[in-house]
């Protein structure tokens, strides 16, 4: 069992995106939380964490997409649960620039069909609903957003998580008009990073891909700052939020998960740690040539909320975080997969019998 995550066991807890890099970590927390753990995602890409793990020790696991209403509806009419994390996204910047309407479709129609189908069907007591810090309207503060601050988005991408707090929003004023009491609460956390992700166009796996090849490392946007932090940090927070709900606390309908002050690097910064921690003559240069679309320079959070409400602070400062990752990168070559997540997941957490 997990330290700080008791309450779970015996749990009946639904992911959906458990396919997804976020999804995985979180089921397999989960499971060694002692929780029941379901899956509700698209089958797992080729190369992802999910499809180099056979089994993550969920109780079942189901593929369809939450576009299709249909599915959706029929799959909460037959199943309930004691809560939900809902993770399917489309979730990359640079992607959305490609594919904006699949974007807005994913993460605001499907996330419309998802909470709709639960409050219908009463289908659990509670939904976690994950957005992202891209939610804020950014105007480049060096403080950090709060939670009841400004939304927004310039790119298809940001503008659709905004659009999936619209979503949270009315969703929450539809469970309370029709007394079903299914609590909704958004979570938003920063750029998160963690061993197994292998998204295009993202620093921390660009990086990697890199180094595996004995290539130079190409960033971009080097002066820019980002909230970075380990995959099990807003985890934890999503985590400490899903017990506070099963202890039916009095909490608020959205909460910042970001690092703490000491995280705030730019990306060059970021990708000398990763140099720095991989060794074997890794380099990284500065990419003036490809052209990307416009991104922020600077995004940060508040998280203040979180510590008051739910006592949660994040534990690895961002040069840790990465040092996490690159150490789970190469674990993952002498081991398992499942054995460098259960390693880490236990040295975060710790465990008592």
């Amino acid at each position: 069992m997990l330290i700080g995550l008791e309450g779970y066991e015996g749990k009946k807890v639904l992911v959906i995106g458990h396919t997804g890099f976020k999804g995985t970590w979180l089921s397999r927390v989960l499971v060694l939380s002692g929780a029941r753990v379901f899956g509700l995602s698209l089958p797992p890409e080729p190369g992802t964490l999910k499809s180099k793990i056979e089994n993550l020790g969920m109780e079942k696991e189901t593929y369809l997409d939450i576009n299709s209403r249909l599915d959706i509806e029929n799959f909460f009419t037959e199943n309930s649960f004691e809560g939900v994390f809902h993770f399917a996204a489309q979730s990359l910047v640079i992607k959305s620039y490609d594919l904006p309407v699949e974007t807005f479709m994913t993460n605001v129609i499907g996330t419309a069909n998802v909470l709709d189908s639960i409050i219908k069907h009463k289908a659990a007591n509670w939904v976690i609903v994950a957005t992202t810090d891209k939610v804020y309207k950014n105007i480049e503060q060096s403080k950090g957003y709060k939670e009841n601050d400004s939304l927004g988005g310039k790119d298809p991408y940001s503008a659709s998580k905004a659009g999936t707090e619209m979503v949270v929003m009315a969703w929450q004023n539809l469970s309370d008009v029709s007394k079903t009491g299914v609590r909704i609460v958004s979570v938003r956390a920063g750029n998160v990073i963690g061993g197994g992700d292998i998204s295009e166009n993202r620093l921390l796996p660009d990086l990697i891909k890199s180094f595996r090849l004995n290539t130079n490392g190409k960033i971009r946007n080097p002066n820019s700052i980002r909230p970075w932090q380990h995959v099990l940090d807003p985890l934890n927070g999503y985590l400490k939020l899903g017990k506070g709900l099963i202890q039916k606390k009095d909490l608020s309908n959205s909460y910042n998960f970001g690092p703490g002050k000491s995280s705030k690097l730019t990306v060059k910064q970021i990708a000398d740690y990763a140099v720095r921690y991989w060794g074997d003559r890794a380099k990284v240069v500065i990419d003036s040539g490809e052209k990307f679309p416009p991104e922020s320079k600077l995004l940060w959070l508040n998280s203040k909320l979180a510590k008051r409400d739910l006592g949660w602070s994040n534990f690895l400062e961002a040069k840790d975080a990465v040092r996490w990752v690159i150490e789970w990168e190469k674990l993952s070559i002498s081991q398992s997969h499942i054995q460098a997540l259960d390693n880490q997941i236990l040295e975060f957490f710790g465990s008592k019998q």
